[in-house]
């Protein structure tokens, strides 16, 4: 019979973030092969499937039926991906996301045929120009937000003297035929005027989510 291979063997040549994934779901630190779910530790507490728990080095583990494995904060990204890309109506109906389905879901939290339904009860009890709204401030402030970080950026970086990395790898010194205090303080300008823009659409969007709980629609507001 042939000699079992170790991983160490095994893994050679593999590409190094493959053989990390490897490592990180079957919580190899060493270069020795581990039983898969196996910890070396004096840890003998009873489990129950589906406990969690933290080890002595910081690593989350969860109990499965007969073994361990280790936690990786992929499952809080896959869960608000899943968010993400399913409908939130209770009694969505559609079995198959469509690609404008997808991006609608992303947009407003509800699938085509959900947010049609949605808008035309809005629409019956008077809502909708309240919700329409709501939409806009909100939009409106993600917009000023990136504005100003974008200028932030900029007048933080700012500098009469820059340097370029040409395509050939070599490193060119330039310099802006600019008034660069004149641009500081455009810039500035546009940062003083976004800060009381935002202001003024916080005030408006608590004004909007404080009359759609008073319309009873407390699910329409952006948490």
């Amino acid at each position: 019979m042939a000699k079992r291979k170790s991983f160490d063997e095994k893994s050679k040549g593999m590409h190094k973030s493959h053989k990390l994934i490897i490592d990180t779901v079957f919580g190899r630190e060493d270069n020795t092969q581990r039983v898969f779910g196996y910890e070396k530790s004096e840890d003998t507490t009873k489990r129950e499937v589906g406990d969690r728990w933290v080890d002595g080095d910081g690593k989350e583990w969860e109990q499965k039926d007969g073994f361990k494995v280790s936690v990786s904060q992929m499952d809080d990204v896959r869960q608000f991906l899943q968010k993400l890309s399913t409908c939130h109506s209770e009694n969505c109906e559609t079995k198959q996301y469509s690609r404008a389905d997808k991006k609608l879901i992303v947009k407003t939290g509800y699938c085509i045929v959900c947010l049609a339904k949605l808008e035309a009860k809005l629409k019956a009890d008077g809502t909708y120009p309240f919700y329409e709204d709501y939409k806009i401030t909100l939009n409106k402030l993600g917009f000023i937000r990136d504005f100003k970080q974008k200028c932030e950026d900029s007048l933080n970086s700012l500098k009469k003297d820059f340097q370029m990395v040409t395509e050939d790898g070599r490193i060119e010194n330039w310099t802006w035929e600019v008034d660069i205090d004149q641009v500081k303080k455009d810039l500035q300008s546009d940062i003083d005027n976004s800060y009381e823009s935002i202001e003024l659409l916080l005030e408006r969007r608590k004004v909007l989510e404080e009359k759609l709980l008073e319309l009873n629609h407390p699910e329409l507001i952006k948490k």
